[in-house]
This record gives structure tokens, sequence and C-alpha cells, in this order.
């Protein structure tokens, strides 16, 4: 990449401080795109601009935009996009590009500044963070003791590591300390092993990864260390190392930068909406949860199908290959069971194969419509749990430091009635001194703890995105389950109404059936 070697004139400084005010010597693709279509150039021209600097995660830095503002003074003198222009100012100063007023530059950066109230995070986005598999890990034969492992991959770290159900608390529990304030899904439940409960293994499986999938999809938590270093360890010993790694560390209230504004970020009208919200998001827990049963059920009922047509073709096999004769006597002649059994055993290839389609459109419904519906009953559950712990802790905790507030004043108060030795006297006034700052860092620890949940609740809302997913994927699922389903049922239909001979030839003593027709 060619580097500036002109001088930079005043006027660039202008434009970098009118689109950073913070100056975090970043600039996003999009502001510097609607930047540079103030300078009147075609789209073409500005394409050939944005291929000579360097974008990095849709942000360039002050060197690229200062390249960019030559590269546009450059054509509008009648010249063509060449960073070979550049080396031709060395010790010069660069063009001025005509953006026309530059108060409007600051209006665009301040209108494509994000508001720390809003979550400016679609769904979509979201899912981008990351995408997390979780797989058990084959048994070591020969091991008494037997423990289970879990493969735990991350595509945005590129890495897969190794897993145990101890690691995952370990992980929960530093999640709890750094992200008080935010939505920790529950891990699933542990239960002692020496157990080959398979359904139990896999549920918490699926668990564990959706546990995961929820917080590398989280906007405050998907690029925290804590994250990363829990998808990426690749030592012994996991769970001692998580709480060694990060042992002593700041919760997310004393590393934001807007903990000092808490205050400002809470809208008057906060708790009244706050209350509202919890209550109607409360119905929509009870609808997800019916509608995840019912789902549940639904997958359910495929996979006792395949259970029920591979046995309904596992009886008529062993019908078919019962040896036992029957007697005239018993008969009267009618020969039509001997010749069943003759065609029954033919049928076994056709009925596994509905069988299989049956278990298959099962594992379909189970993991995109039940596992989605998981996904966003997990979240919702976390939401009422955050709820909670605001209103019995973060809030109780500040009414507490009141209390003792008052009590220290009532004591100061009595002191001075009782003429207290001063040394008395100084120590309430300290231990009120000391009270009072507790009592404004609970103060902002309660607002930012509500700025949080204003955000999570936001969060919520952008997920029921997964709602939509999961109603087009049941339709879809549905759709292929029967045409498949169907085509079997009718490449079957010849084979059973051919399974006697006609009457015709019953009479003139036929003793097989006719040979199955071709479907095709």
């Amino acid at each position: 990449m060619t580097e500036l070697t002109g001088s930079v004139p005043p006027y660039y400084r202008d434009v970098y401080d009118s689109l950073c005010p913070n100056a975090n010597d970043e600039i996003t693709q999009q502001l510097l795109t609607k930047v540079l279509s103030n300078s009147g150039l075609e789209r073409t021209v500005l394409s050939q601009i944005w291929d000579c600097i360097e974008c990095k995660n849709g942000t360039i830095n002050r060197s690229n935009l200062y390249k960019a503002l030559a590269l546009v003074a450059f054509v509008q003198q009648g010249k063509g996009v060449n960073l070979k222009l550049l080396d031709n100012f060395s010790g010069q100063e660069l063009p001025r590009p005509n953006l026309g007023d530059i108060t409007n530059l600051k209006r665009l950066s301040k209108m494509n500044q994000k508001s720390p109230t809003e979550l400016n995070t679609t769904y979509a986005q979201c899912c981008a963070f990351d995408t997390i598999q979780v797989t058990l890990v084959p048994e070591k034969k020969g091991i008494f003791l037997k423990h289970v492992e879990y493969e735990v991959s991350s595509v945005s770290n590129n890495c897969t590591v190794k897993r145990r159900y101890n690691d995952f608390c370990a992980f929960h529990e530093l999640l709890q300390q750094v992200f008080p304030y935010r939505m920790i899904p529950k891990l699933p439940p542990k239960k002692v092993l020496m157990t080959t409960d398979r359904d139990f293994i896999e549920s918490r499986r699926k668990a564990l990864r959706r546990f995961l999938q929820i917080i590398a999809r989280h906007p405050a938590m998907h690029d925290s260390p804590a994250l990363r270093f829990f998808l990426s360890y690749n030592g012994h010993e996991v769970s001692h190392k998580v709480k060694e790694q990060f042992r002593g560390s700041p919760d997310e209230f004393l590393l934001s930068p807007l903990s000092s504004q808490s205050k400002e970020l809470v809208p008057p009208d906060t708790q009244t909406e706050f209350a509202a919200s919890k209550e109607q998001i409360k119905q929509v827990t009870t609808h997800v949860q019916k509608l995840r049963d019912m789902a549940t059920r639904i997958a359910e009922r495929s996979k006792g199908n395949a259970a029920d047509m591979q046995g309904f073709g596992t009886e008529l096999i062993a019908l078919g290959n019962d040896s036992a004769v029957a007697s005239r006597w018993a008969t009267g002649g009618n020969n039509v069971l001997s010749l069943l059994k003759q065609s029954f055993r033919s049928l076994s290839v056709e009925f596994s194969s509905i069988a299989e389609k049956h278990s298959l459109q099962g594992i379909r419904e189970e993991e995109g419509v039940v596992d989605q519906l998981n996904m966003l009953y997990d979240q919702l559950i976390a939401y009422h749990d955050l709820c909670e712990r605001h209103e019995r802790g973060v809030l109780r905790e500040h009414n507490s430091a009141l209390k003792k507030y008052g009590a220290l004043k009532n004591k100061r108060m009595a002191a001075t009635v009782t003429n207290m030795e001063q040394g008395g006297v100084d120590k309430i006034e300290s231990r009120i001194v000391a009270q009072e700052n507790e009592i404004v860092t609970r103060e902002n620890r309660n607002y930012f703890s509500l700025h949080c949940i204003h955000l999570e609740t936001q969060l919520i809302y952008a997920n029921m995105q997964i709602l939509s997913e999961v109603v087009a994927t049941l339709v879809a699922t549905q759709i292929k389950g029967h045409q498949e389903m169907s085509k079997l049922w009718e490449e079957l239909a010849p084979r059973v109404s051919n399974l006697l001979p006609s009457p015709e030839k019953q009479r003139n003593g036929a003793s097989s059936p006719k040979p199955p027709l071709s479907p095709h």
C-alpha cells in the first residue's frame, strides 16, 4: 500500500475531526461512502478509489482517509485514479477536494453515530458473529470411570477444543462474574455418570451447544476475552485454568466507558416500560413453551411412526416365515394365508425404507424446529432470570446502602447530642463519607443494570425472528417429508395390489401371486 509522502493540509484534519469527534481513529465504510458522494464523482470512479485504499472489517483509519481525499482531489482536477500521483507530491501539500460545507460532514457523522440506548444489532448480524458445534467424543474402551467429553468447534475462532461438563460450569460462573447484568442462559442439570442414559447425554449436548451459541452471538459477549479463551484454550485442567486466568477480573460495569453516565442512559419512563415489557415477554414465553412442547410431540410422532413402520414390516415377514401348515379341516381348502405368506416375505425392503424416511423426518423436525424453539426459550428464561437478579440483587443492595447511610446519619446526630469525644465523631464522619461513596456506586450500578436490561429487552425482540424461521422450516420440512413418503407409498401400491392371484387363477389352482409390477 502506497504511503503518503506529501504534507497533509489542515482541511484533511478538519474532515477527520468531523467524522471522528472522539478521535477513535476509525471511520465506517458506510460513512465514508456518504462523504465521498458529496464530491459529485461517478460511482465507477468512487469504486476505483475504494480499490486503492485499505478497508478492514468495514472501517478505515486516518491514513487511508487522507489517501481517499487526495485521490478525490486529483480526479476533480481532471486526473485519473492512480496511487502513483501521491508519490509526485513528496514534500508538497496534497490537493484539497471539494466535499461541500464541512458542517454537513459533522451532521453526517452525528447521524451515523449509534445511540447507546439502542441495540443497533439485527438478528442476522448476531448470527454472523459465530457458529458453534458441540459433538460427543467417542468413549475410550477399557476405562472404568467414564467421563463424557465434548468437542467444541467455533467458526469465528477457527478452532476445535475438548471440554467436559465441569469446564462449562467454571465458564458459566465466570460469565456471571464478568457480565452480571446480561442474559446468561442456564446450564443443563448435572447427573452422576456411570450411566448409559443416551437420551440424557444427547439432551445435555444439545443444551450445551445452545448455551455457547447464545453467548457467542450476544452483542456484548461474543468478542469477550473469556469466551475466546474458553473456545480456543487447548491445554489441560480447563476449569482450573478458567478460574486462574480470570481471577479478580473486573465486571462489565467497571470496564464500560458508559458506567459513569449510566443515569443519563436511563429514560425517565424506564421503570414503567420495564414492568410492561417484562409482563409482555412473560406471555410470549408461555406461548413459545407451548409451541416447543407441540413441536417436540410432532418430532416424537415421526420417530414413533418410524418404529411402528419397521415393526409392521417385521411382523409381516415373521408371518411370511411361519412354517406352520394349517389343515384342510381348518381352511376348508382356502389357501389365501399360504399365498399371502409368500408375498409378505418380499416386503421387508419397502417398509424399512418407509421407516427410514419417518426417522429422517423426525430428525429434521427436531433439529430445524424443536432446537430453534429451545434456543429462543432458553433466552427468554435467561431474560426472566436477569430481571429477577436486578430486582433481588442490584436494587436491594442499593436500598440496603441507603438504609445504612440513614443509620449512620442518625448515629452522628446522637453523637452531637451526647457530646461524644471528637475522635469518635470523626470516625462516624469518615464512615458516612465512605457510605456516601458506596451509595453513588450502587446507584450507578442500579442505573447501569437498567440500561443493560433495556438493551437485553431489545435483543429479545430482535431474536423473535427465530419464530419466523421456525414456521418456515416446519412448512418446508412437512412438504419435503410428505413428498418423500408419498413417493414410497406410490411405489409400494402395485406390490400390495397383487398380493393374491385373481379369483379366476385361484380357482384354476394358482399357487403364487403374480410377479410385482414395476412402478416405472
